[in-house]
């Protein structure tokens, strides 16, 4: 059974409509309903949980730029998705289960959208699929080869950390793969050292970038600066074991999200060729 699983939404408009410039809250409230639909009490856990939690929502991609606060119009002519991840294999059930039942319409921000497909293949969409922990894991962790020296990070919705009390905008190594070690660590079966943040923040460097600054609105009325845009990172001091727990979670990142808030739209992340 999938562990891990990323589900695209795909949606169509019956008629124009305009809706907020971030959806990341809708998108989580949309995953929350379908978890309660199923299993009330599994909903209830996760929504009050206080620590990482294992499942990622996107905002509605597609919908053009920015309007102040609001999205251009979504018109019937295009198609817009969304997309959620699992962490955990009863909250990847119930997505599952979604996907081989697909519901005829979904509501965001209280708009009712016609629902064009659900999947989670990624040979129907780019952003789907499907992996277990080990099948992540074997390549790097019993794989003879040695571990890539670069690869390359690409962040698609505002990405943020926090770092001593404050937000901090920027991918630096320890922030994002630190992040990533952590969240592998409270939901996977495969335990990898933490110590991975350190090697991270001592001997992995920032060899090119192309970022800028985003912010999304908040729930309270504020803004939350995030960074978007690739960073391929190096191992200035290389160590096989190290760089292959790089690359593991690299490819983790897909699934898991970085940074903060990546249950409400923030930190949507994948790998990509170098």
């Amino acid at each position: 059974m999938s562990e891990l699983v990323s589900l695209v939404v795909t949606v169509r408009p019956a008629q124009p409509v305009t809706l907020p410039g971030h959806l990341g809250r809708a998108a989580h409230a949309l995953l929350l309903r379908w978890l309660n639909e199923a299993d009330p009490a599994l909903a209830q856990t996760w929504h009050d949980a206080d620590g990482p939690k294992p499942f990622t929502c996107s905002s509605l991609i597609g919908a053009g730029r920015m309007q102040g606060d609001h999205l251009r119009a979504l018109t019937p002519e295009n198609t817009y998705w969304l997309r959620l991840t699992s962490l955990d294999p009863t909250v990847s059930a119930r997505l599952l289960a979604v996907c081989d039942d697909p519901p005829p319409t979904v509501e965001l921000d209280g708009v009712i959208l016609p629902v064009e497909s659900i999947t989670a293949d990624p040979a129907a969409h780019p952003w789907a699929g499907t992996a277990t922990y080990e099948q992540l894991a074997a390549p790097y962790l019993l794989a003879r080869q040695p571990g890539s020296r670069r690869l390359t990070l690409s962040f698609v919705s505002p990405t943020t950390f926090r770092q001593r009390e404050m937000n901090m905008p920027l991918p630096l190594p320890e922030l994002v793969f630190g992040g990533l070690a952590d969240r592998w660590n409270a939901f996977s079966p495969v335990t990898i050292s933490p110590e991975v943040r350190r090697y991270a923040a001592e001997c992995v460097g920032i060899s090119h970038f192309s970022l800028r600054s985003r912010s999304v609105p908040l729930k309270d009325g504020g803004l939350q600066v995030g960074v978007t845009g690739q960073a391929r990172y190096v191992a200035v001091t290389y160590d096989r074991y190290w760089t292959s727990l790089l690359g593991l979670l690299a490819d983790f990142a897909f699934y898991a999200g970085v940074g903060r808030l990546t249950t409400v739209g923030l930190g949507q992340c994948r790998r990509l060729a170098n």
